[in-house]
C-alpha cells in the first residue's frame, strides 16, 4: 500500500494528539500520587486511563508502587489491557488491572519524554 504525504501528516497529527492527551493524563495522575504521599497509603489508588483516547473514562487501581516503577521511564504509560494503541506502543508489563506500554520511537516516544513533569 502506497501512503500520501498527505496520510503521512494524518499519521503524525493522530500521533502526536494521542501523544498530547496521554501526556495530560499522566499530568492529572500525578497530583493523585501526590495527594497520596505522606498518608498511610492504601492498598490502591484509583488513576486514569492514560491511553490517550479523548473519550476514556477508565480507572485503574494501582499500587503506589507500582505507579513509581513504571514512572521511572517517562515513556511507560498505564493503560486498560484493550486501549493499546499497538501501532504507538508496545506493551512491556501486565497485571489483572492494567497493561504498561511504552510509547515507540518517534513522535510518541518524544512527546512522552519532552512533556514528562518529572522531567
Amino acid at each position: 500500500m502506497v501512503t500520501s504525504r498527505s496520510g503521512d501528516a494524518e499519521v503524525s497529527s493522530r500521533e502526536e494528539r494521542v501523544a498530547h492527551n496521554e501526556s495530560t493524563t499522566r499530568k492529572i495522575n500525578e497530583d493523585i500520587e501526590q495527594a497520596h504521599q505522606g498518608a498511610s497509603p492504601p492498598d490502591y489508588v484509583r488513576i486514569l486511563c492514560e491511553c490517550g483516547r479523548e473519550d476514556c473514562d477508565r480507572i485503574i487501581a494501582i499500587t503506589l508502587a507500582e505507579y513509581e516503577s513504571l514512572r521511572a521511564d517517562p515513556r511507560q504509560f498505564a493503560v486498560a489491557h484493550d486501549h493499546v494503541h499497538a501501532d504507538l506502543e508496545q506493551v512491556v508489563a501486565e497485571t489483572d488491572r492494567y497493561a504498561v506500554v511504552a510509547k515507540r520511537e518517534g513522535t510518541p516516544a518524544a512527546v512522552a519524554v519532552e512533556e514528562d513533569p518529572r522531567g
